[in-house]
């Protein structure tokens, strides 16, 4: 992963991680860039062939401790208090169809999004490897198999990470397939030393050593004239065009947003991911994967009451801050004409578990949860699933994170069907299928 900045994450079992700023200066990260690309070019015999179905980019929104379906996008009204928890539901534009009273934005787009009421797996620590790699002990994430199957397109770089470390990135496809992570985008210019150049380094000097190192080239290439270093020549190319590029810096720099459009995300960390995501794919980015907000697990979706706070977070911090970046999300590549090309995701690791704690507040619960899958096609007012009455296991149609893999993948032109998809990807699926109503 091409860390720029240094980032800190814990969550309730006191996992803590940080981030080593590894890009220093144009001969580490110039090398480490070319590579990056160098690893991608499998990727360029997959475009306009015979597995393309579509050609949509991905936003993922993590929701990084395991959001309540209770109090999402799976209310049970009917159920008992200590099942039902301390909010109501409302009534969605899907007649029949209730979410949790805390997402009163969500439930006016229920009619073009839909909600997998059924994920389900066995893994019920903090891990990210089952949701976002699609098989236990998979540490592939979805937006690498997409970064090497898709390629670039343009100068983008294919697959960037919001947010401190997760434990999956290239895995078994190498490093060079790891996302760019941003830290933080939320702030008013967000500085980027691997695409703006580090302080003593500017574009005419970068552009002076890369006529140098072409020079050396030249001279090499007259005793070794082979495809291999013609080819490192191109990625030696592509490399300094990313880090020279107007297109690059513009699509990172956030002062470019109107005021108005900034508020209407919201101004926080979740907020102003969600719009630099849509800066991201409008230029070209494949595969933005937002993980929601770094630090003490307080500010994550891990409620279990007690010293980590209770529904009270719920109400006041998580819920509103959620529903206002996701709907202006889809409202913004709704308006813009993208949302057709564009999936946007939205899970966490699991689910809460039915019952009410001691502390007023649920625990981990991977046995069924919800998911929220919207654009690229998708059949709007689509409910895939139901959970049973207390919402502790799925009641029908149970998709697994095999089955949520192989329909991102589908859904962004990866075929994934067992008769003629692409066999290469079927070992990031187990040869799952994808989920057919939403396709």
């Amino acid at each position: 992963m091409f860390n720029i900045a240094d980032g800190k994450v814990r969550n309730c079992e006191g996992l803590s991680r940080r981030g080593v700023l590894q890009v220093a200066g144009l001969g580490a990260f110039g090398l480490s860039l070319a590579d990056w690309l160098a690893a991608r070019e499998a990727a360029a015999s997959v475009k306009g062939g015979k597995y393309a179905r579509r050609d949509a980019s991905c936003i993922l929104l993590w929701l990084d401790g395991g959001p309540s379906h209770f109090e999402t996008f799976d209310p049970k009204p009917e159920a008992p208090d200590a099942i039902r928890g301390p909010f109501g539901a409302i009534p969605t534009k899907l007649s029949g169809v209730y979410f949790s009273e805390l997402l009163p934005m969500a439930a006016e787009w229920m009619n073009r999004i839909a909600i997998i009421r059924s994920m389900n797996h066995s893994d019920g620590s903090h891990s990210a490897i089952p949701m976002l790699s699609g098989m236990p002990g998979e540490n592939t994430a979805i937006g690498a198999v997409v970064s090497k199957l898709k390629g670039f397109s343009g100068n983008m770089p294919p697959f960037v990470h919001f947010g401190s470390n997760l434990a999956v990135g290239g895995g078994r496809l190498g490093q060079g397939y790891d996302p760019v992570k941003i830290p933080d985008p939320s702030g008013k210019k967000v500085e980027l030393p691997g695409f703006t150049l580090n302080a003593g380094l500017s574009a005419e000097r970068l552009a002076d050593r890369t006529a140098l190192l072409s020079r050396i080239d030249q001279q090499r290439a007259r005793f070794e004239a082979t495809d291999s270093v013609v080819k490192m020549d191109e990625f030696h190319r592509r490399a300094f065009e990313i880090l020279t590029s107007s297109k690059v810096r513009e699509a990172f720099d956030m002062s470019r947003e109107p005021a108005s459009v900034r508020d209407r995300y919201g101004a926080n960390f979740f907020g102003q991911s969600c719009l630099m995501a849509r800066r991201l794919v409008e230029a070209g980015t494949r595969f933005v994967q937002i993980k929601w907000y770094d630090g003490p697990a307080w500010d994550a979706w891990d409620v279990h009451g007690a010293d980590l706070g209770g529904m009270v977070r719920m109400e006041r911090h998580l819920c509103p801050r959620f529903d206002q970046g996701l709907t202006a999300l889809l409202e913004d590549l709704d308006r813009r004409g993208m949302l057709g090309n564009t999936l946007v995701v939205a899970v966490g690791e699991f689910g809460r578990t039915p019952q009410i704690n001691k502390y007023g507040a649920r625990d981990h619960w991977p046995y069924c949860f919800s998911a929220l899958m919207a654009g690229a096609g998708i059949p709007g007012g689509t409910i895939v699933g139901a959970s049973e009455k207390d919402g502790g296991r799925p009641a029908e149609r149970p998709v697994s994170p095999a089955e949520f893999a192989a329909t991102i993948y589908q859904l962004v032109g990866i075929n994934t069907t067992t008769v003629d998809g692409d066999p290469r990807v079927r070992a990031f699926t187990g040869g799952a299928a994808p989920v057919s109503e939403l396709l």
